[in-house]
């Protein structure tokens, strides 16, 4: 699944807060070469799993990384509350995360830095057993069990909506599981409804639940993001930004094939259902839903996933998810700047200028 869980506690994860990750220095965008046509190729260690990664799917699926002069290491293991553990040794230095990880990750001394977003999860919300009587409004939840993965988007997003409706987060019956087990636990009548993000809401639909409020309806905007570690990015400038214009034009080529339709965009749905456990059909549903993002929209301000907004965009999203991680716990300090958690500017440059 996409990395978005911190299912273990921060002390299962306080080791991780004493590496040392040397931040000195600056950006160097000369450095970066702007043919990636010869040369040897550059591993970059990452974490994936099922989720909104479209581009991440699709450019692995045609092997568009060696174009870049790029050799991708998926490693095993690197995911859940572990992944952090990664990022911060070093195992890994890049991974799809949501802003919930994201913040706690820079919480503990692990510090990293936002490089792509993948896609808006509009379709992120409650997803409810029909006879359960729910509906949009969080009024009708009090005294049901909704289960949700802890500390995840999704837990922060069902907090916000709780509190818009003016609903005590005690009122609700809240279950914590992991969405690998929700289904089935769904299926057994163990939970009323579960609230989730795209991928893991069509797999309870195809088990009969129904999307009764999305997140983004009630002002909590989510996303799947791609972070870095500060130490990669400034130890390796021109692989950072060969990794993001890599995406890129993964992006590009996926929104071409579906615009051409026929064979092209079946093969763009097929790898994503097949990489997602969906069905080709829903894997289309999805990506009419959170189409291919390229930098071009990433770099506008008036976008919803920009990243150079200062206030919207991106940032925003990271200040209303560090709110909440506050007051729940899950962090002990504001984020006093969350435009700082956003990769240099002069990376994105860069990345534009990278020829293939």
């Amino acid at each position: 699944m996409t990395v978005r869980l911190l299912g273990l506690s921060l002390r299962q994860l306080l080791f991780a807060s004493t590496v040392a990750l040397g931040m000195a220095g600056t950006f160097a965008s000369a450095a970066i070469a702007e043919s990636t046509t010869t040369g040897p190729l550059d591993e970059v260690k990452l974490a994936w799993g099922p989720g909104a990664s479209w581009d991440f799917v699709y450019a692995q699926s045609i092997d568009i990384w060696k174009r870049f002069r790029l050799k991708i290491n998926v490693v095993e293991g690197a995911n859940g509350a572990a992944m952090l553990s990664f990022l911060g040794s070093g195992e890994i230095q890049t991974a799809t995360m949501a802003p919930s990880a994201m913040i706690v990750a820079n919480s503990i001394g692990i510090p990293l830095r936002v490089v792509y977003a993948d896609a808006e999860t509009t379709q992120m919300g409650l997803y409810a057993n029909p006879s359960s009587g729910m509906t949009a409004d969080p009024k009708t939840w009090v005294g049901k069990r909704i289960g949700v993965a802890k500390n995840s988007e999704a837990d922060y997003g069902l907090r916000w909506s709780l509190a818009k409706a003016g609903v005590s987060f005690s009122d609700v019956k809240v279950i914590f599981l992991a969405p690998t087990v929700a289904v089935p636990a769904y299926q057994r009548n163990d939970i009323d409804g579960y609230y989730v993000w795209d991928v893991w809401g069509s797999r309870l639909e195809a088990s009969g639940a129904k999307l009764v409020q999305k997140s983004v309806d009630v002002g909590f905007p989510s996303s799947s993001i791609w972070c870095m570690t500060k130490t990669f990015i400034e130890a390796h400038p021109d692989v950072a930004a060969r990794f993001v214009a890599a995406m890129n034009q993964a992006n590009v080529e996926m929104q071409k094939a579906i615009d051409q339709g026929g064979e092209k965009a079946a093969a763009v749905y097929s790898a994503i259902a097949k990489a997602n456990g969906l069905e080709p059909s829903v894997a289309q549903q999805l990506l009419a839903l959170q189409p291919p993002t390229t930098l071009k929209t990433l770099l506008s301000p008036n976008a919803n996933l920009s990243l150079v907004a200062a206030n919207g965009g991106l940032a925003g999203q990271i200040a209303q998810q560090a709110k909440i991680a506050l007051e729940t716990g899950a962090i002990k300090q504001p984020i006093a700047s969350p435009t700082e958690l956003l990769a240099p500017q002069s990376l994105f440059e860069a990345a534009q200028k990278v020829k293939n």
